[in-house]
C-alpha cells in the first residue's frame, strides 16, 4: 500500500532553509519533514533510517570541522 499524502503551505523564507538544508545533507524534502514532525510529536523511532544516518554524519561532520587543526 503507499504512503498518504499530505499538501502544505509554508513560508518562502522556511521553504529556503528546507532547500539549503536538503542540498547541505543530500536527504529529501520528504524524509526531513517525516523526521520534524516525528521529532514534534515525539515518536521518533518512526523517523526514517536513512534520515537518522544522514543526521549523526551532519553532525560528525560539525565536531570534526570544529577539533580539525588549521
Amino acid at each position: 500500500m503507499s504512503k498518504p499524502q499530505i499538501a502544505i503551505r509554508i513560508p518562502p523564507s522556511l521553504l529556503e532553509e528546507l532547500n539549503s538544508h536538503v542540498e547541505r545533507t543530500g536527504t529529501s524534502k520528504t524524509d526531513v519533514i517525516v523526521s520534524a514532525i516525528a521529532t514534534y510529536l515525539g515518536c521518533g523511532s518512526d523517523v526514517p533510517l536513512s534520515q537518522r544516518v544522514a543526521e549523526l554524519e551532519r553532525k560528525m561532520a560539525e565536531l570534526e570541522a570544529l577539533v580539525k587543526p588549521k
